[in-house]
């Protein structure tokens, strides 16, 4: 449990940091020199003795958990303060739940109540509220990076299923997927021209994020989470949202109804709380 926790905290400044400090670079340049940096961190794990079809499945999973993903979430910040960007990417889980039960042909209007309610609470906070149309832009962009990470999740759970591998070898290859993905697009849009225009401590930022976020965070994360049970996962996953809330508020000195964000992030916990419930309940059947 140490271990989530002190993830939680380290993903929790991101958010912040990256409003901050990189909203100037083109987000597909910055998603690509992270997934880089993070797929050099794991490539002493790859295996080379994978077969090739799992390989295959793992590069293009990558590609849309962490390349699909990370480009969306990026973009997000174009439009949305950290602290939303925090808030709003608590619709992963629900997402995972709701493609599962599609593949699995297990929905029913039960479990779209989470949803609904999570959907209310992202209304309060954006309605009427100061550049609420270039926020709603943000949100569906961030929505496509929850649904990319959601779907990659389930996606891996299946591949897991059906084959018996490590899984720091596969997050290896997920990463070079990922990587290669963002290479491509980057020299599709020429971001690449951006480079010379990064400064020591945007350099300083994406070191950080790449190396210590993403990649020693993953890895640590990974290792915790063998320490605790379902339900204590399942709420660690959404630990980070208050520290990024807070941190992106006092550290970042960003603004916010307070009012408004408070009743909406409730009814977002409340859903997610649902949400956790019913994993469970559907664990024990």
């Amino acid at each position: 449990m140490k271990a989530l926790v002190f993830v939680s905290i380290l993903w929790a400044f991101s958010f912040g940091i990256i409003k901050g400090e990189l909203t100037g670079i083109a987000p597909s340049l910055v998603s690509a020199l992270r997934l880089l940096l993070c797929a050099l961190v794991f490539l002493p794990f790859i295996s080379f003795t994978t077969n090739n079809k799992l390989s295959v499945q793992l590069l293009l999973l990558g590609a849309l958990q962490f390349g699909v993903m990370y480009w969306a979430y990026i973009s997000s910040y174009q439009y949305l303060p950290g602290y939303l960007v925090a808030v709003f990417t608590i619709f992963t889980p629900m997402y995972v739940f709701l493609i599962d039960g599609l593949m699995s042909r297990r929905v029913n209007l039960q479990q779209m109540l989470p949803i609904l309610l999570s959907i209310a609470g992202a209304a309060v906070i954006v309605f009427k509220a100061p550049n609420s149309d270039a926020w709603l832009v943000g949100f569906i962009i961030l929505q496509g990076a929850n649904l990319a990470f959601a779907a990659g999740q389930v996606g891996y759970q299946r591949i897991s299923k059906a084959y018996s591998t490590d899984h720091t070898n596969n997050m290896s290859i997920m990463y070079i997927g990922a990587a290669i993905f963002m290479l491509i697009i980057v020299l599709v849009e020429q971001s690449y021209v951006g480079v010379s225009d990064i400064t020591n401590r945007q350099w300083l930022v994406i070191l950080y994020l790449g190396i210590i976020a993403s990649g020693v965070g993953f890895a640590l994360w990974n290792y915790g989470a063998k320490q605790v049970n379902a339900a204590s996962l399942a709420v660690m996953n959404n630990a980070y949202i208050p520290f990024a809330v807070i941190f992106a508020l006092t550290l970042f000195n960003e603004h916010a109804d307070i009012a408004r964000l408070a009743l909406g992030t409730s009814l977002i916990a409340a859903s997610a709380w649902l949400l956790s419930k019913q994993q469970v309940q559907k664990a024990s059947e």
